[in-house]
């Protein structure tokens, strides 16, 4: 058998083992699984006694529901186990991945068939190093994808126990949950990056192929925002900020921030506001929202160009102000 340290090698089923270890592997590491059907109990065996934060995209399609392909109980069993789950109904791929930085990129489902013995030929791939490209792309995916939520998740259990599985009403997932777009009012939706500069440095970086940055918590930042913003590759500067200012002010939230904003607001205010209005479960403290003004402060003035002028007016906390209203 070939070493589990061997770089981009082909893995054959069954696949279960490999995975796990290479999950057992990732101390310190944020689990990602792209995986379209996914049976709870073979998950829960998947993952057991791993300590990371895990993070599943997966599909609910209401055809793959009903003939229970896809389990509406993974939901609960995410919440159990602070599991974030989120939704992509587009997705095909079946991707194991640490930190987004290596990956198993296989075949198989999270099913009896598709990792277990005795099920499927399946085959995998190993990658150990992800490329910054290939890791904007996963970004991308994960962004465009839906938080699932205990609303989501009651009203797809409703839809199902009133269907009579001969004669089923097929119908779109957007026809039955009535919240099926990204929630825009969550804190991750909000930018990250702490200098722009940094984020054009990153950027053009990810152009040539390189790694944004050597600090870990930068590039996973600047990662967030290029997807956030939806920046695809390859643009010159000029274009490149030309279209990040346009998608950071047409943002839903931070169109609300600056609404709040005319025309002057205080730091702690916008802390405030941002903790009434964000739609996290459980509601971050204002402490937590600190770094998130800084950066808002960064941006707005940044990408402003003379618009916004920040201050600290005698004894108080720092001021934004839209000098143009």
């Amino acid at each position: 058998m070939e070493s589990r340290n061997n770089k981009n090698r082909i893995i054959s089923s069954p696949l279960f083992d490999e995975i796990n270890q290479y999950f057992q592997d990732s101390s310190k590491s944020r689990i990602f699984i792209f995986v379209p059907f996914i049976k709870t109990k073979i998950l829960e065996k998947l993952i057991s006694d791993i300590a990371s934060e895990i993070i599943i995209i997966t599909t609910w399609n209401p055809q793959n529901i009903l003939d229970r392909s896809s389990e509406l109980e993974l939901y609960p069993f995410c919440k159990e186990n602070k599991i974030t789950l989120y939704l992509n109904n587009k997705i095909h791929l079946k991707v194991y991945s640490r930190n987004l930085e290596s990956a198993i990129i296989a075949s198989g489902n999270i099913s009896q068939k598709g990792l277990m013995p005795n099920g499927n030929y399946e085959v995998g791939t190993f990658i150990e190093k992800l490329s910054s490209r290939d890791r904007l792309y996963f970004e991308k995916i994960k962004n465009e994808a839906i938080l699932v939520d205990v609303n989501m998740y009651e009203q797809l259990k409703n839809w199902k126990e009133e269907q009579n599985y001969e004669k089923a009403n097929i119908v779109k997932f957007e026809e039955i949950v009535t919240i099926a777009e990204r929630d825009n009012f969550l804190i991750s939706a909000l930018p990250m990056t702490k200098e722009i500069d940094e984020l054009i440095e990153g950027y053009e970086k990810i152009t040539l192929g390189l790694e944004p940055s050597d600090d870990f918590e930068t590039s996973a930042c600047i990662f967030h925002d290029l997807a956030n913003y939806n920046i695809e590759p390859g643009l010159s500067k000029e274009e490149f900020l030309k279209k990040l200012k346009i998608q950071f002010f047409a943002h839903p939230f931070i169109q609300k921030i600056n609404e709040f904003i005319a025309p002057e607001a205080y730091f702690g205010r916008i802390k405030e506001w941002i903790q009434d209005n964000c739609t996290d479960v459980p509601v971050p403290s204002r402490r937590e929202l600190t770094g998130n003004v800084q950066v808002l402060y960064e941006w707005f003035e940044h990408l402003g160009e003379e618009e916004y002028v920040i201050d600290i007016p005698g004894a108080y906390s720092q001021r934004i102000t839209n000098v143009k209203l």
